[in-house]
């Protein structure tokens, strides 16, 4: 059976550059982000699957560079193979709550 963690994420990056950073967290620390749900400029939310002995190493690169939540893994195995998932909700301080993309008209 998968366990999950939620983890809360806030940051002043701005939101290219940090889901840029992100990624590339994740994907170091051995882990893969199973879906993924944009809300405007303002937040992101990830699912990321990643092994038991990883999640320690992704928590604290995270920190490293964002404000993150308590960590909530007492029960943590960190000699265990075993699968995770985190639902990684991330919060953009500088967003606006206005993303706007511009749509080319096609022609036809």
């Amino acid at each position: 059976m998968i366990r999950k963690l939620n983890w809360q994420v806030f940051t002043e990056q701005e939101r290219n550059k940090a889901i840029e950073d992100l990624k590339g967290k994740i994907s170091s620390h051995g882990g893969y982000i199973v879906n993924s749900t944009f809300f405007s400029d303002l937040a992101i939310s990830l699912t990321i699957e990643i092994e038991e002995n990883d999640i320690l190493k992704l928590y604290a690169s995270i920190q490293e560079s964002m404000t993150i939540s308590e960590s909530g893994f007492d029960n943590l195995n960190v000699n265990a193979g075993n699968e995770w998932w985190i639902f990684l909700n991330v919060t953009f301080r500088q967003g606006k709550g206005d993303l706007k993309i511009d749509v080319p008209n096609v022609p036809g």
